[in-house]
């Protein structure tokens, strides 16, 4: 029997030892792939954090520069106690890389009138051409059709101040004409509302003159200016609703 037992030891331990390496493999690979699908699932969870980190990240930074550009606007409404301000959203504009009409969220329902003047920190936006109960539509004084008075802050000089944004013909500029031929306005003056016969209030900031010219023909002076609101980044305004006491 021993013999026997020897012989049939000798033939079987070879496969027992084959057996097991295979096992072991096996066992090992399904290890593997069951430690692959836990890094897997762990790497698709910390993606989907990193995404959702991301979105809040940009979601504070865009709150971050809203709430700098409505202290901006709360500093010009602090400025100017004498005007009744509410501040409005840009909602829509037309086609175009210009605000020249563009449309706020602020409507009748919120007591906002057609000629109401619109600002920002920076100066005079436009005024308000139309109202409907929830929305209001505002035309920028560089539009074609804008037309306001103004006053050169240094000469006194007054004149009549034109949108230059025509169709094909855009640079974000206004003109002044009308100013008198002996009119000492040059580069570099400052010019504001007038608030003489219309519905803007005084001493609003416009823009600087960059150029003046005198046309052929023409009896006047007209000077070109750059002004100081930026029409093609508009997000918050301020509506002038009127003056204190009125």
């Amino acid at each position: 029997m021993s013999f026997l037992k020897g012989f049939v030891g000798e033939i079987i331990s070879p496969v027992q030892r084959a057996i097991y390496s295979v096992a072991s493999f096996i066992y090992g690979s399904i290890a593997d792939i069951k430690e692959w699908r836990d890094l897997r699932g762990n790497y698709e969870k910390l993606k989907e954090r990193v995404e959702q980190l991301e979105k809040e990240l940009l979601r504070m930074n865009e709150l971050e520069k809203q709430n700098q550009r409505l202290k901006k606007l709360l500093d010009f409404a602090v400025g100017r106690e004498d005007l009744v301000v509410t501040g409005a959203r840009v909602t829509g504009k037309d086609p175009g890389n210009w605000f020249n009409v563009f449309t706020i969220d602020k409507g009748r329902n919120q007591g906002i009138e057609v000629n109401m003047a619109v600002v920002t920190d920076q100066g005079l936006v436009g005024r308000v051409i139309e109202v409907g109960p929830n929305w209001a539509k505002v035309r920028s004084i560089i539009d074609s059709q804008s037309s306001i008075s103004g006053i050169v802050e240094r000469t006194r000089d007054n004149g009549i101040i034109k949108g230059n944004n025509a169709f094909g013909m855009e640079d974000g500029t206004c003109s002044m004409v009308y100013l008198p031929l002996d009119s000492e306005v040059s580069e570099g003056d400052k010019v504001i509302t007038s608030g003489l016969g219309d519905f803007l209030p005084k001493g609003i900031y416009i823009g600087e003159v960059t150029k003046v010219v005198r046309y052929k023909k023409d009896l006047y002076k007209t000077a070109i200016i750059k002004p100081r609101v930026d029409f093609q980044r508009l997000e918050e305004v301020l509506v002038v609703k009127g003056r204190v006491g009125e």
